[in-house]
């Protein structure tokens, strides 16, 4: 027996495996909720004043960069979407490249990354709902209410259909890009601090400033873009509206967020690098007050509040359909593959999850730690190491699926544009971790065991599948071939 899964065979664009619920997710659909995951207001107000004021201002010229690399990323993930018909992104193509152990072992990282930043996330909208009751309303409510309420409602929306959770998601999203946009031009049209500049987007912007610890921000906004192919059973024409996903929910990211990080330099000047260091959280509610109104600082404190709990909602829909894939191959219970009768929701799954999240948020609580630099920060390491790292494997699985047989592929496709993405991920891997005490501000073995993490899950992951192809060979041979003529 091979250890690798003989993934070859082609699914029609617009069918999906055998007992997969029938497709009703467009592109758009699926891009709503990868922008959704990256909560892109959330994401501008809370990260790019720290990476602008650690890395400098060549951050906005940087998104373009990120996106670039995941673009190249992504020709070779894409190509491999008609063959690997299986939900399960990443975990599916690993192991149709580089064989089931390691495929099972990276599921098994991708699960707990996603399931750990799902609930970390709680922590920043519970912190920012509580200071905008206050704020604005003058309502004392503890953040620990808000992160109760927030798993119930995230818990909720999981056992709905995911069409309607994607509407809800999608909602959030416009809103949150509609919010940036209007600061934007308004920035623009009233020429900025001392007059609209194009320095941010030069090379010489990027070669100044600190490239490990802007990329370790940066690839953060594209946290998810991945999880297209986690839809792949749901979307009305798998291949093509999955090629359209991708590469659009790209896109997105990397011109939306350097338009943002660019238009907060010009909103101030030569001094945005100290504003950046000395007001991080505020520099986006003074920018709002400065070129738009007391109006409308306000709105965008609200919905960045919205836009934490939509990345919330959407990473607890990628983990459920992570432990769904495992399960259908029979590497977890099948218990986590039902699916409600009445929603198609995988309840199990989305259950599972709500009450891992409710015992984290407990925990921190009665441990008293802090919700944002202790439950976000700190909980969110693994999948900032575990993304760039699964997108490696990934490309270099891209590369070994196509080896001997590219399937009519061009060799652009399958060989160049794969092979360079995953040198350009190496390089960000090592990065990442060499400037990891920078992102958890940190210094000591927290920095090395909070990564480690996911070495340890991977270990498991591996020994499961060995377990499973010692003990009931049958079944081993089953993974990774679920949709598989």
């Amino acid at each position: 027996m091979t250890d690798r899964s003989s993934n070859t065979a082609t699914v029609p664009d617009g069918r999906g495996p055998k007992g997969a619920p029938s497709g009703t997710l467009s592109a758009r659909h699926i891009i709503f909720f990868v922008i959704a995951a990256a909560a892109p207001l959330g994401f501008a107000v809370g990260s790019i004043p720290l990476a602008i004021g650690r890395g400098g201002i060549g951050t906005a010229a940087m998104f373009i960069i990120a996106g670039g690399f995941l673009a190249l990323f992504a020709v070779g993930y894409v190509a491999m979407t008609r063959f690997v018909p299986n939900a399960g992104a990443l975990f599916s193509y690993i192991t149709a490249g580089l064989g089931r152990p390691l495929g099972i072992g990276v599921a098994f990282v991708a699960a707990i990354s996603y399931a750990l930043v799902s609930a970390g996330a709680v922590g920043p909208f519970a912190v920012f709902a509580e200071q905008t009751a206050q704020s604005l309303f003058g309502v004392a409510v503890p953040w620990p209410v808000w992160a109760l309420a927030g798993i119930l409602v995230m818990g909720l929306l999981g056992q709905l259909n995911v069409e309607l959770n994607m509407r809800v998601l999608g909602f959030f999203m416009i809103a949150e890009v509609t919010v940036l946009a209007i600061l934007g031009v308004a920035v623009v049209s009233q020429g900025g601090a001392s007059g609209i500049s194009m320095e941010a987007l030069s090379p010489a912007a990027i070669a100044e400033g600190q490239i490990g610890v802007v990329l370790l921000f940066v690839f953060a906004a594209f946290a998810g873009f991945e999880a297209t192919a986690l839809f792949r059973e749901e979307a009305k024409h798998p291949v093509r509206t999955l090629r359209r996903a991708t590469f659009g929910s790209i896109a997105v990211i990397a011109l939306l967020q350097s338009f943002v990080a660019w238009y907060i330099v010009q909103a101030f000047g030569a001094t945005v690098v100290d504003v950046a260091n000395a007001t991080p959280t505020e520099m986006f509610a003074i920018a709002s007050r400065q070129y738009v109104g007391d109006w409308f600082a306000n709105v965008v404190t609200v919905l960045v509040v919205l836009s934490w709990f939509a990345s919330v909602s959407a990473f607890h829909n990628a983990t459920t359909r992570y432990l769904v894939a495992l399960s259908r191959d029979g590497v977890i219970p099948a218990i986590f593959t039902r699916r409600s009768r009445r929603t198609n929701a995988p309840w199990v799954a989305s259950l599972t999850h709500s009450l891992f999240a409710l015992v984290l948020i407990v925990l921190c609580i009665l441990a008293g730690l802090d919700p944002y630099l202790d439950l976000f920060i700190l909980g969110s390491v693994p999948v900032a190491v575990s993304i760039p790292a699964m997108e490696l494997l990934t490309a270099i699985a891209v590369v070994a699926f196509f080896l001997r047989d590219r399937r009519g592929q061009s060799p652009w496709a399958v060989y160049v544009a794969p092979a360079v993405s995953a040198i350009a991920l190496a390089i960000v891997v090592y990065l990442v971790l060499a400037n990891m005490e920078f992102y958890t501000a940190q210094t000591g073995p927290i920095n090395w065991i909070l990564p480690g993490i996911n070495l340890v899950v991977l270990g498991i992951g591996v020994a499961r599948a060995l377990w499973i192809r010692s003990r009931t060979p049958h079944l081993y041979d089953r993974i990774g071939r679920f949709g598989l003529e």
